[in-house]
């Protein structure tokens, strides 16, 4: 069964109920359906909200949850702490490789050396050959430690 929303050319609005859309599409092709406020055959359907029917075997769709707020720029104090705190953090858990950090890194990455997380040093030519073979690592700025 659907529902439409008419209005015919007085502009009276009312409903109509139809089995389906086609036979809506006979009845209105044929002048059947009329206003009942002033009997017009002009007759059109408008815009409305529909409604979507579910099975009751199956369960309705899970509420979306809004979007989170995005995240606020830290100011330039709290990301130096943060930034010391990674420092900090990769120190304790990390291998320091030095200045053979490129050559390490692209010896894990082809299985050549044991799996671990590393840190040390590479110069830009280094770190763009790394980058081109698809090796992964990550640059991190060293933080000031003036005050």
């Amino acid at each position: 069964m659907v529902v439409y929303n008419l209005l015919c050319k007085k502009n009276h609005s009312f409903e109509g109920w139809f089995p389906s859309f086609e036979d809506y599409q006979k009845q209105a092709d044929k002048k059947l359906i009329s206003c009942p406020a002033c009997g017009s055959t002009r007759v059109e359907k408008v815009p409305h909200a529909c409604a979507v029917h579910v099975k009751k075997e199956q369960p309705a769709a899970p509420a979306k949850k809004p979007d989170p707020a995005p995240p606020s720029v830290p100011s330039p104090a709290e990301f130096k702490e943060m930034l010391i705190r990674v420092h900090h953090y990769i120190k304790q858990n990390f291998e320091d490789v030095g200045s053979r950090f490129a050559e390490e890194a692209r010896e894990i990455h082809k299985k050549q050396a044991e799996e671990r997380p590393i840190h040390g040093t590479a110069t830009a030519q280094e770190a763009k050959e790394l980058s081109e073979e698809g090796v992964p690592f990550m640059a991190l700025p060293k933080p000031e430690l003036d005050s």
